[in-house]
């Protein structure tokens, strides 16, 4: 069984460019209510970024085991408007809202049947793993990335 399938939407499609993946909450996630809790939705946001990252031709595992470079976050901000219950499908959309010279702004929409139930923008940073310091974007990521950029 796929627990991710990646639906991205092209430009003539909609006026903004999003990917989208699809998840369904499962047992892990969720407290002994059902209910996710909360820091759980941090590890499906982290795993639809490595989602996104290998939709765009740049997988995580590639740029740790042989570029050494990681995307360490700085900052992240969350709206939970909705639960979201084990045995829910969830879609997750996300958007690029600031393409910096080392930095990444990144928007997460997570929708069910009911509407939307979180919202999240991160920054990361592409960073040498072995120096710790932050490294500027290649121009071939750059350019995959730019597809994702909505206006400011």
């Amino acid at each position: 069984m796929h627990r991710n399938i990646v639906h991205p939407i092209h430009p003539r499609e909609s006026a903004r460019v999003k990917f989208t993946t699809r998840k369904m909450i499962q047992f892990f996630h969720c407290d002994p209510a059902g209910i996710v809790f909360y820091p759980q939705y941090f590890y499906i946001l982290s795993e639809s970024k490595e989602d996104f990252l290998m939709h765009i031709g740049h997988p995580m595992y590639r740029m740790i085991n042989e570029q050494r470079r990681g995307w360490p976050m700085v900052r992240l901000e969350t709206d939970f408007k909705r639960r979201s219950r084990y045995g829910d499908r969830i879609e997750v959309d996300i958007e690029v809202f600031k393409l910096g010279g080392a930095s990444l702004g990144l928007q997460y929409t997570v929708r069910g049947e009911d509407g939307e139930r979180l919202f999240a923008k991160s920054i990361i940073v592409l960073t040498d793993l072995d120096t710790g310091q932050p490294v500027p974007i290649p121009e071939d990521l750059r350019a995959a990335l730019a597809n994702y950029l909505i206006p400011a």
